[in-house]
């Protein structure tokens, strides 16, 4: 059960609110619900919910225009987008505006919980680490990981007391690194090295995807593979790479990542975050490592992160 975080949904379709509350409520959340952005906006500042769940397409304020007040006033809340076929745009300039993730309305019932668990969790590890501070110019870190999933948002949090002493980001870039970050070593420790296809999800409530994870967390070679995590921050920016020992990927058999169109799609889902987030991804010719890159600046050349990426 969840520590009842308090969740504000916002949809102006009744049917939607009812199936959304149901999902968050059933799992332990206090849910309170709004009818479109403005009454959403007010009750955000009344009282700040841990977690937003908002839809794009409504009267008086949309979804875009909640995410783009939330993020120029400086509101501490996540936001989550619920998106449904035909509103690829606006999910895309609502994810560049500082929304945190997105949820296909197609894919609630199996994406939803899981999405809105870990932005809870990446919200908490960031919080905690946001009062760290030093005179720290430069550091490089790296960490080889097992696969297993629970050590993400420690890490995380760990990069975060990191970005917070080196970099002036606003919470909502904090927010969008950790789950670019999320995506990227989850992806690596569950499609890199168990080598488990996302499509599984979609199949009974995404029991076979659980139980194939389990199975092979204890399988040779799979179980003894170990994802190698990197980052390099000074106080123009930051660099991650991120590599996993599986066999790697044929990027032209992936969704292009760029493409709103493509939001909708299982495949593909945590490239486009990733490359929403950041300013520069890149992956290696096998498939097996991405390094992503965020600045803090307008301007890398003369940082050594920049020297790194180039090499």
């Amino acid at each position: 059960m969840a520590d009842q975080h308090r969740i504000l949904v916002v949809d102006d379709s009744a049917t939607q609110l009812i199936q959304i509350r149901m999902l968050l409520e059933t799992s332990g959340y206090e849910v309170s619900v709004a009818n479109d952005g403005v009454q959403a906006l007010a009750k955000v500042k009344e009282r700040l919910p841990d977690l937003v769940v908002t839809d794009l397409q409504m009267p008086n304020m949309d979804g875009l225009e909640l995410v783009r007040e939330i993020t120029m006033q400086q509101l501490p809340v996540p936001v989550i987008l619920t998106t449904a076929a035909g509103s690829e745009l606006i999910a895309a300039q609502a994810l560049h505006a500082g929304a945190a993730s997105y949820v296909p309305k197609s894919a609630l019932a199996t994406i939803l919980l899981p999405t809105v668990r870990r932005t809870l969790e990446l919200q908490k590890a960031a919080q905690t680490n946001q009062l760290l501070a030093s005179c720290l110019d430069r550091t490089e870190m790296s960490w080889a990981l097992t696969n297993d999933q629970s050590l993400v948002p420690d890490l995380i949090g760990r990069v975060e007391s990191i970005l917070n002493e080196l970099a002036d980001y606003d919470p909502g870039q904090h927010m969008q690194i950790a789950m670019a970050l999320d995506e990227a070593i989850v992806n690596a420790m569950i499609h890199g090295n168990l080598e488990i296809d996302s499509e599984l999800r979609r199949m009974e409530d995404g029991q076979p995807y659980l139980d194939m994870i389990d199975a092979r967390m204890n399988e040779s070679p799979y179980g003894d593979r170990r994802v190698y995590f990197r980052l390099v921050a000074d106080r123009e920016g930051v660099m991650f790479t991120i590599r996993d020992e599986g066999p790697g990927f044929c990027l032209d058999d992936v969704p292009d990542p760029t493409d709103p169109s493509n939001l909708d799609k299982e495949g593909g889902r945590g490239l486009l975050l990733i490359n929403t987030f950041m300013d520069e991804v890149k992956h290696n010719e096998k498939g097996n490592e991405i390094t992503m890159i965020k600045r803090c600046v307008s301007d890398l050349q003369e940082s050594p992160v920049a020297e790194e990426s180039s090499v």
